[in-house]
């Protein structure tokens, strides 16, 4: 009876991320490599009764399990809108003011530069990793939760991606990140790109600051001809030596290789910039739930107010620089099934390897910064419990979980064996993290209506 029952489990295992599908593995719920494999060695394993236990699981998998992005509820914009709160700006914490990419200063730019590059180049006593890979690793391991991989502690799901934590998990992690770079340089900030304007993405993209688009491999569209990408090979980041371990494409799980890699601006991912009423829409929403869903791009809410496959937004702005191969003939709503990740900044958990991740995810909490602002200020607008662990006003997020939650392993190394690298006592929750200039930052937009 064990024995059907574990042949069972792993056929459901596999069949449940066949129907998950890019772009929602895509953005975080990704360890989708592993399905060939896993469903490959199933059948191997037992070819006598795997095929009548494949239509049993089926069946059961098509009536029981939701298709990947509908963790919200349809009714969730039909819920009671609780009643807006907004901040009081006054705060004892010193503050430092996140600016516009296209405001920084020459020396800013320079600066911000050389303080990345010095974390990238600075490996701490008794370790291989360097410290700005130590962030990397974060990020991968958020991945390891959750499809059948090998975890213990109360974390089942991707503590980062697809759920409610999306946006504190990273505005801690980018606020830790900005803090580390100011042991080297105390006024740096990490600027923020905000991808409704026209000029940001050149600016960027100058070899004075984060380096160009990648050279050297070029890429046939379907029916819209060549284009180029591959290795950054000028700018500052040029001379960078990535760690195989930790950078690899996310639905193979094979290596990437030694150099950052971008494909920029390949269709179907060449719209930019952004339209300003796709943000400005998401201040029409008062439930943070369907506010955080849509900023991290996967979904959308269609004529009838359910949400539905999308890639916008956060997670387009991820492909626009990475580059995606894709699959247009089998969309749905609309949006192309990913066949694979071309380069660092689209292959999700190593994405935070391409600097420019820090900049997007700035403008994400800048976004979620100003709709707080706006009359969300609080605990209020934030799911005290009905989600999985992690996910919760008050539940600690890995990795800052004092150390009860552990991930699977994945990617083609033993990440594993680093796990004590970025281990910590420190206990953090969304609550701790709801208040921004708590934690001594500001942006230019946000200090504005401080000051009103």
């Amino acid at each position: 009876m064990n024995g059907i029952v574990n042949r069972l489990t792993a056929i459901f295992i596999c069949i449940h991320h066949a129907l998950n599908p890019t772009p929602h593995t895509h953005l975080g719920e990704t360890v989708a490599y592993s399905i060939k494999n896993c469903c490959k060695s199933t059948f191997k394993k037992f070819p006598r009764t795997s095929f009548v236990l494949l239509a049993v699981a089926i069946a059961v998998i098509i009536k029981v399990v939701p298709v990947a992005g509908q963790y919200l509820s349809p009714s969730l914009l039909q819920q009671p809108e609780p009643t807006p709160v907004y901040p009081h700006v006054q705060s004892t914490v010193p503050e430092l003011v996140r600016k516009r990419v296209v405001d920084l200063t020459a020396s800013e730019k320079a600066a911000f530069v050389n303080a990345v590059n010095t974390l990238h180049k600075t490996i701490p006593e008794g370790s291989n990793l360097s410290i700005y890979e130590q962030f990397v690793l974060q990020h991968v391991l958020t991945m390891g939760f959750g499809h059948g991989l090998e975890t213990s502690g109360p974390q089942k799901v991707n503590p980062a991606h697809g759920r409610a934590a999306f946006l504190p998990w990273h505005r801690q992690f980018l606020r830790e990140f900005e803090r580390t770079l100011q042991t080297i340089d105390p006024v740096v900030t990490v600027p923020y790109w905000d991808w409704t304007d026209p000029k940001a993405l050149d600016v960027i993209l100058q070899d004075n600051f984060l380096g160009s688009n990648g050279q050297g491999v070029v890429i046939e569209v379907p029916g819209l001809g060549t284009f180029e990408g591959g290795p950054v090979v000028t700018g500052a980041l040029a001379d960078w030596t990535l760690n195989e371990a930790l950078h690899f494409e996310m639905y193979t799980g094979k290596p990437l290789g030694d150099r950052l890699i971008r494909f920029v601006a390949v269709p179907p991912f060449n719209q930019y910039p952004l339209p300003k009423a796709d943000t400005e829409k998401l201040f029409s929403i008062d439930h943070y739930e369907a506010f955080n869903a849509l900023l991290e791009g996967a979904e959308k809410l269609n004529d009838r107010g359910r949400f539905v496959e999308d890639w916008s937004l956060h997670a387009y702005i991820h492909t626009l620089i990475g580059g995606a191969e894709v699959d247009t003939a089998h969309s749905k709503n609309g949006v192309p099934k990913e066949l694979r990740a071309l380069g660092t900044m689209d292959s999700i958990p190593c994405s935070p390897y391409d600097p420019i991740f820090w900049l997007l995810h700035a403008n994400v909490d800048r976004l979620w910064a100003e709709w707080q602002d706006q009359g969300h200020t609080g605990q209020t607008f934030f799911p005290v419990r009905g989600n999985p662990f992690g996910h919760n006003l008050s539940d600690p997020m890995f990795p800052w979980d004092g150390g009860v939650s552990k991930p699977g392993n994945l990617g083609p190394g033993n990440l594993l064996a680093w796990l004590s690298a970025i281990a910590t006592d420190q206990v953090i929750t969304p609550a701790d993290v709801l208040d921004f200039r708590s934690l001594g930052y500001n942006y230019d937009t946000t200090r504005l209506a401080a000051d009103q």
